[in-house]
């Protein structure tokens, strides 16, 4: 089985998120800058939550990840509204496996059944590669909201 090009995306997206990630102590990834209900490890978070959705919820198999990182980081959620911080060890080991745990499952024959999710008035998602592929620009978009918080906090950039 040929492993369709939004996986490929996929890697090469997860990459260039990972670069503006890596170095960051947890206390860099914790702030909330002023004006913001965001931080550095709610967008991991949050990208996490939603590919597990979007690959595994609406292809009819288990979430792949905590059900209470829905409360921390599904869509609608602010890391202002956290009571404790969750572990940013584990949302990153989490994060970076991902991909390669769903092109595994997807090798596997494991998202044969697709839920179809309106994304527009005229388009759908209708297959997990169809998934991936929208995810990747949901990702490109959280890349540049993380250079905008890093920017915030005097952080540098990768260029």
């Amino acid at each position: 089985m040929t492993t369709p090009l939004a996986f490929k995306t996929l890697r090469i997206t997860r990459h260039h998120m990972l670069r503006e990630i890596d170095g960051l102590s947890h206390e860099e990834m914790l702030v909330i800058p002023e004006g913001r209900d965001d931080n550095v490890l709610w967008n991991v978070g949050h990208l996490l939550v939603s590919l597990s959705r979007l690959t595994y919820v609406f292809s009819g198999q288990p979430l792949p990840i905590l059900e209470r990182y829905l409360e921390l980081f599904g869509k609608g959620t602010s890391a202002r509204e956290w009571t404790e911080d969750p572990n940013p060890e584990d949302v990153l080991e989490r994060f970076k496996s991902m991909p390669g745990q769903i092109e595994a499952d997807y090798v596997a024959g494991n998202f044969k059944e697709y839920k179809a999710l309106q994304i527009t008035p005229d388009d759908n998602i209708a297959s997990v590669e169809e998934a991936v592929a929208f995810h990747c620009f949901h990702e490109g978009l959280h890349i540049g909201m993380m250079i905008t918080l890093k920017e915030l906090l005097g952080l540098a950039t990768v260029e």
